[in-house]
């Protein structure tokens, strides 16, 4: 599957391994530097430019090249939306684990965790209030788009301050991350983001439909679609 648009052509920005201490397993295991990953924001035809802008939306690109740190399998760094925006992630190339998890009444309790393990041409909804993280588990090179509001800025303190998410993903399997004071068990979860958006192909092609895209900008009008959105 190849994107509509060639993304590689935007200006990027790159996380790198270094960026990701504050979030890692274990950090001590750190002794070079390197890429994690490049983030490529608001890419997007020229023709559709306006039109995005106006929606109050952004289409971004992420690569996430396989490595590990110690014995954890290379990650993003992880944040929560403001204002309980949603966001939709669709995989190009590539295999990820999308971990989200979903604070009670303070960050370091959880009472959801959720795992979608995603491949090439599908897609995974973030729901409002879900914290998320990318997980490449593989020796191959995650290509993967994203549509979320213009208006958001991700928030990463949670992640930083408890030194990632409720668990870690390495070549053991998972790990309970200790910092959080609660911690539910993992919810393997298959995402219905395709079936339920109708998404064909390339999910940048939404933008001929716009109503598909509205939850992202408001999400108090989706409740449903938010329920449905795994099995």
């Amino acid at each position: 599957m190849h994107p509509v648009i060639d993304f590689k052509k935007f200006d990027y920005e790159i996380r790198y391994a270094k960026d990701l201490r504050p979030v890692l397993y274990q950090p001590e295991a750190l002794k070079e530097d390197f890429e994690a990953y490049r983030m490529f924001r608001d890419v997007c035809l020229e023709e559709d430019r306006k039109k995005i802008k106006d929606l109050d939306l952004r289409y971004d690109f992420t690569v996430i090249f396989p490595r590990k740190i110690g014995n954890e399998f290379i990650k993003t760094f992880g944040h929560y939306h403001p204002n309980s925006y949603p966001e939709i992630y669709q995989i190009f190339e590539g295999e990820a684990l999308i971990l989200m998890q979903k604070p009670a009444e303070s960050y370091d309790t959880i009472e959801e965790f959720i795992v979608v393990k995603v491949g090439e041409g599908e897609s995974v909804i973030i729901p409002p209030h879900y914290g998320h993280v990318t997980v490449n588990p593989s020796d191959k090179e995650i290509i993967m788009s994203n549509w979320v509001c213009r208006s958001f800025k991700s928030i990463y303190d949670p992640f930083s301050s408890l030194r990632g998410a409720c668990y870690y993903y390495t070549e053991r399997g998972w790990i309970k991350n200790e910092r959080y004071s609660k911690v539910p068990e993992i919810k393997e979860a298959e995402s219905r983001a395709n079936e339920l958006l109708g998404i064909d192909g390339d999910m940048y092609s939404l933008i001929k439909y716009p109503k598909k895209l509205e939850f992202l900008v408001r999400p108090e009008k989706h409740e449903e679609l938010f329920k449905k959105a795994f099995y």
